[in-house]
């Protein structure tokens, strides 16, 4: 999972968006769960800033994320596994 952290998306809550990335899977930058289902990195400018703040998980782009709509995409992601 990687989330954009330029100053577009930090602008509408990348950041918070981010620590709570950090929360919700137990990791930090560039950490992988004990599972190994996700990774985490802070990435600077998808070039979606109309559409910030972005996430890509697996190639596919998310735009318009809120903490909520992150827990529901790990909650879809774990429930496919």
């Amino acid at each position: 999972m990687q989330i954009c952290t330029s100053i577009s998306c930090m602008v509408v809550g990348a950041e918070e968006l981010y620590e709570h990335a950090k929360n919700t899977l137990g990791i930090g930058h560039k950490g992988v769960t004990p599972d190994g289902q996700f990774s985490l990195e802070g990435v600077e400018c998808m070039g979606a800033c109309s559409w910030a703040p972005a996430v890509e998980i697996n190639y596919d782009f998310h735009h318009f994320i809120t903490p909520e709509k992150l827990d529901k995409l790990i909650a879809n992601l774990r429930e496919s596994q």
